[in-house]
């Protein structure tokens, strides 16, 4: 029974999604509902917490690399592109500049 419970709280993007206060409360409850003993129950604590941790990082990845994608895809400018564009213009505005004098 502990193995569904913790299964099912472990599992998916939820997890990734909830406040670490709130993960810890959850898996304390699980824990004190399958009488774990205190070590195994701040274990599974400690288990839950770091999952959800992977879980808001690789959600943070996924959606960065999705977004990045995106812009590929829309053909937009990066901020590089933009820095890039920026620096040239300077320069070509110092060359302009230095002719007229």
């Amino acid at each position: 029974m502990i193995d569904l419970m913790k299964k099912t709280l472990l599992t998916g993007v939820g997890l990734g999604l909830m406040t670490k206060d709130k993960v810890e409360e959850i898996a304390r409850e699980i824990a004190n509902a399958a009488q774990l003993s205190t070590d195994k129950g701040q274990e599974f604590v400690d288990e839950a917490v770091a999952r959800a941790k992977k879980g808001r990082e690789d959600l943070e990845a996924t959606v960065q690399r999705l977004v990045s994608e995106s812009f590929k895809k829309a053909d937009l400018p990066t901020r590089e592109d933009l820095a890039e564009l920026t620096a040239r213009l300077e320069k070509l505005e110092q060359h302009c500049a230095a002719q007229h004098d």
